[in-house]
């Protein structure tokens, strides 16, 4: 059956498929939207309606099988869920964020059936989950970014040109100025998790500069990227013509 986009989620995993310029958008519609899972909520398996997860509450949830290792099957819609069972299943509607968070450690497949669809490794939704958090206010201070990471960092962007341009700052907790560390904005065409990953290593080769990421939209800033476009950034990737 072909592949007809039913909502806003499935348009952006379409167009990530065909252009790594629109995962970003894909990645946090992921997060952002409702995702269809099969299982039941514990002491609620005969409910026939739409049930809440209470605070506190525990759910079951039906995993896959592929190439003898088990994932989570996701379903971006009815019609891709409708796909991959065989007979009348119970599922639940879950926010994909809490989906994640909750599911955290297993690999997950969305659309596992489906033309379009995406896998997504444990460590690939850990990065996902991390990368997507609060990161703290930015602190007034004069302190500078450690040298070493900054040369780590310009060495990994200049390897990679899905990069386009990468801003750094100090930030801190609240209250806390003390414990000031580098935020490092990130605008990028190309895969986040694959990008989270390759940083595990520019960290690992800076020990002792812990940082924060966050990834920088010019057209549409959130979180903390309004505030790191308010600077120069410390790396742009410059274009042959």
């Amino acid at each position: 059956m072909p592949f007809i986009p039913e909502n806003e989620l499935e348009r952006a995993l379409v167009a990530a498929a065909h252009d790594s310029g629109a995962a970003p958008a894909f990645y946090r519609l992921l997060l952002d939207s409702d995702l269809l899972v099969l299982g039941t909520v514990e002491g609620q398996e005969e409910a026939t309606e739409t049930v809440a997860l209470e605070p506190g509450g525990r759910i079951n949830l039906v995993p896959g099988e592929k190439d003898g290792s088990r994932y989570l099957p996701v379903f971006s819609s009815l019609t891709r869920m409708q796909d991959y069972v065989t007979e009348e299943s119970k599922y639940l509607r879950i926010n994909g964020r809490a989906l994640l968070d909750l599911t955290r450690g297993a690999p997950v497949t969305l659309n596992p059936a489906s033309e379009y669809g995406k896998e997504l490794t444990a460590d690939q939704v850990g990065q996902l989950l991390d990368s997507a958090r609060i990161v703290p206010r930015i602190v007034e201070s004069q302190a500078e970014p450690p040298v070493r990471l900054v040369e780590a960092l310009t060495h990994f962007f200049t390897a990679r040109p899905d990069i386009q341009a990468a801003w750094i700052t100090m930030v801190a907790p609240s209250g806390r100025a003390e414990e000031a560390h580098p935020l490092v904005g990130i605008e990028t065409s190309g895969d986040w998790p694959s990008m989270m990953q390759g940083l595990q290593e520019v960290a690992r080769d800076a020990p002792d500069s812990m940082f924060d990421v966050q990834r920088v939209d010019r057209f549409n800033p959130v979180g903390m990227a309004a505030a790191l476009l308010q600077s120069p950034p410390f790396y742009q990737r410059r274009f042959l013509n």
